[in-house]
């Protein structure tokens, strides 16, 4: 009965490290974002591109790595991506997406507070987790209003990355563009 127990406890220690961590509601870890629209932006407005070091005219902030990249800035165009379905210059947000996300990929545009969906070549704009008192958009920032998280959005957003289901998402598979 003792070694029972023993064999028993042994591999009730050994499970954590065999198993993976479990994942929250089955949706991937995103990058956990501010409450403020205001607070994202000044966390990231110094920060530079990994690849072409500078700081980024329009920067985009990968929701799934926290990493920031240049977008579409000529000069992060990459050639030659490994993984990427065109051979020819791709910008730094497909480049990125291909390394990060096996070529999708989910982009807070820091300049305007829009997400960039990316999948392939495929692209799109999906919309903003961010909304004003009145439950809108300011897809420009022109406003001056403060942008608040919503929360049910931005959880929309993880279940579409996780279930990968754009071509199911009329918000999604209606305006898909061609390009990288």
């Amino acid at each position: 009965e003792g070694l029972r127990l023993s064999a028993d406890r042994r591999v009730k220690e050994l499970l954590p490290s065999i198993l993976p961590p479990p994942v929250t509601a089955g949706f991937p870890l995103m990058v956990p974002l501010p409450d403020l629209y205001h607070d994202l932006y000044m966390a990231h407005r110094d920060q530079r591109c990994k690849f072409c070091r500078e700081i980024p005219h329009r920067p985009a902030l990968c929701l799934l790595c926290g990493e920031l990249a240049c977008f579409a800035s000529e000069c992060c165009r990459r050639i030659n991506v490994p993984g990427a379905s065109d051979s020819g210059p791709v910008s730094e947000c497909f480049a990125h997406s291909v390394e990060c996300g096996a070529g999708t990929g989910c982009f807070m545009l820091l300049k305007t507070s829009m997400v960039l969906l990316i999948r392939d070549t495929h692209w799109c704009i999906w919309g903003s987790p961010y909304l004003d008192a009145y439950g809108e958009e300011d897809p420009e920032l022109k406003r001056g209003r403060p942008l608040h998280l919503n929360r049910e959005r931005y959880q929309q957003l993880q279940l579409l990355m996780s279930t990968v289901g754009f071509d199911h998402n009329s918000r999604v598979s209606s305006i898909w563009l061609m390009g990288a």
